[in-house]
């Protein structure tokens, strides 16, 4: 039996996460948020969300959503009203965090999952999925699906004296 995928699930997350890489290159500590089009799934848009205006302490889900709210209207149209009511969903939105460790999701994607569910973007995209990318793979927060690729870079330094 062939299970329907809801509109918030990508049909290749593979294809879809060597395309985001395309645009924002997967580094280990940083968290990406694409655009797709809804109906065709390709990749419009990605940005990096950036670090904390200011050093925090501690976790804090409010600043983190209004950090994703700001990236999600700089990729997706606004929502706007019709005499019908709401204007149509044209995007998905997805999130990438990149990070070291084994290909699994942690706390750190659920804090991030919490902080993506109320960014109250009230943009033309509905949410996605939120993918976790590492040095051994990439995984589905959501959907549990995974892969090898694409992968987090090895980071290369050269040594001292060099």
């Amino acid at each position: 039996m062939t299970r329907t995928r809801g509109r918030w699930e990508l049909e290749s997350p593979e294809m879809v996460l060597h395309a985001i890489d395309d645009l924002c290159q997967f580094v280990a500590g940083r968290v990406v948020v694409a655009s797709l089009t809804l109906d065709t799934q390709e990749v419009v848009a990605a940005a990096v969300v950036p670090e904390p205006a200011e050093p925090q302490a501690c976790w804090d889900p409010h600043e983190a959503s209004m950090r994703l709210h700001d990236v999600a209207i700089e990729l997706v149209p606004q929502r706007t009203a019709t005499r019908r009511g709401w204007a149509p969903m044209t995007h998905l939105l997805v999130m990438v965090v990149c990070r070291e460790g084994r290909v699994i999701d942690t706390m750190t994607e659920h804090r991030w999952f919490r902080a993506w569910r109320y960014s109250n973007h009230l943009t033309r995209a509905i949410d996605g999925d939120i993918y976790v990318v590492t040095p051994h793979g990439w995984t589905g927060v959501m959907d549990r699906r995974a892969g090898h690729e694409p992968r987090l870079r090895p980071h290369l330094a050269l040594a001292p004296g060099s």
